[in-house]
């Protein structure tokens, strides 16, 4: 729970309104289905913040969107470098493991991040 409390004061002290913003606008290309903008922007707060953890797996969403399963997956592990306790990011993981055929890794990800989820880890 240390740990937790640890990684919420970290997230809150980095909020940067115009960082925000841009995740916002990105948000909204990949709703309105224009992948390649979103990612574009998702690359400039990446240029600019290497650590981004919500920039670098939205990024990972947008390339599974796009049916790039490798590259969403090395986006995942990213962004679980940065923060290892994203429940979210272990599930999506697993569920774009599971779309390249590795069912097991996939299954233990989509586990692991239902289990951080539930408070279990």
């Amino acid at each position: 729970m240390v740990t937790e409390s640890l990684n919420i004061d970290r997230k809150i002290a980095k909020v940067d309104p115009s960082v925000e913003c841009a995740l916002r606008d990105a948000q909204n290309c990949k709703m309105a289905g224009d992948y390649q903008l979103a990612l574009n922007l998702y690359d400039q707060i990446i240029n600019n913040d290497p650590a981004n953890s919500r920039a670098l797996h939205h990024k990972a969403n947008v390339l599974d969107l796009m049916g790039n399963y490798s590259e969403a997956i090395k986006c995942y592990d990213s962004a679980l470098e940065c923060d290892p306790y994203d429940a979210e990011v272990w599930y999506n993981k697993g569920m774009t493991l599971r779309k390249v055929g590795k069912h097991e890794e996939g299954l233990d990800d989509i586990k692991k991040g239902i289990s951080l989820a539930m408070g279990d880890l």
